[in-house]
């Protein structure tokens, strides 16, 4: 599969700053009609007005209705859509299992899950519907590999994406739709600062500590992201992974894994 969307529609959650920023640019960049989809609506304004032909709309991911609602407008205003970007998240609380409240729990949920399983769903009906070739990505972690303490209910979230993903890739392999999954690791971005702004009144999420901090503020450049995610688009990669200095955790995780199955 190799197809050029050039013109078409693209769809960015997540889109007003970080990776979404980026990869929304990029895709402006190469021709492509961009909508830049966030809850931060002046945010994502910010971000259109820089990227000729797009437009954006306010997105709540955690609601069906808000879903529906943006890509209606996103369709009138630019045609069927032809590709979905589900990147909205939340770090979430940083505490151990034993200490996470259920309502911080059904916050991070609400956003990393629950709105990817939306944006998905809706982003396959739509371009199924257009009856084109299409591509649908989402953001998940390379978390899911080596979980990091305190980041149990984020990687539950992003492990239940790249589920998510393996199946539609198999459901959709016949309907010219690719899906690939990003699999980040530490990319400069104020994924934590947001995260604070955000967190429910009166729930605790726990410190954000200045060293996951330091470690987002050293990362990977989003445009590199970007770029990798754009160059996805129409092929037949799955797996999209932004470290490859992080191959030998993946190594580790499932050499143990083929241990147990020879535990003598």
């Amino acid at each position: 599969m190799a197809h050029s969307f050039t013109g078409k529609t693209a769809f960015v959650s997540g889109a007003a700053s970080g990776i979404g920023r980026a990869i929304a640019e990029e895709l402006g960049s190469r021709g492509m009609q961009v909508v830049v989809a966030d809850i931060d609506l002046a945010g994502a304004e910010e971000v259109a007005a820089g990227i000729a032909g797009a437009s954006a709309v306010k997105l709540d991911v955690r609601e069906e209705a808000s879903w529906v609602e943006a890509l209606d407008l996103a369709e009138f205003r630019h045609g069927p859509l032809a590709v979905m970007i589900c990147n909205a998240g939340v770090a979430g609380p940083t505490l151990p299992i034993a200490e996470t409240s259920f309502e911080a729990w059904q916050w991070i949920r609400s956003i990393n899950l629950d709105g990817a399983f939306l944006g998905l769903k809706h982003g396959a009906r739509r371009i199924l519907a257009a009856g084109s070739p299409g591509h649908i990505v989402a953001t998940a972690s390379m978390s899911v590999f080596f979980t990091p303490a305190r980041m149990g209910t984020y990687t539950a979230c992003k492990a239940g994406v790249v589920g998510i993903c393996d199946a539609m890739r198999d459901e959709l392999a016949d309907r010219s739709i690719g899906v690939s999954v990003l699999m980040p690791g530490p990319v400069r971005t104020a994924l934590l600062e947001v995260n604070a702004e955000r967190a429910p009144s009166g729930v605790d999420i726990g410190p954000q500590g200045d060293g996951q901090t330091g470690a987002l503020r050293e990362g990977l450049d989003p445009a590199v992201v970007g770029r990798q995610v754009a160059d996805a688009l129409g092929t037949d990669r799955f797996w999209l992974f932004t470290h490859p200095e992080l191959e030998h955790r993946i190594d580790t995780r499932f050499a143990a894994m083929k241990q147990a199955f020879h535990p003598d």
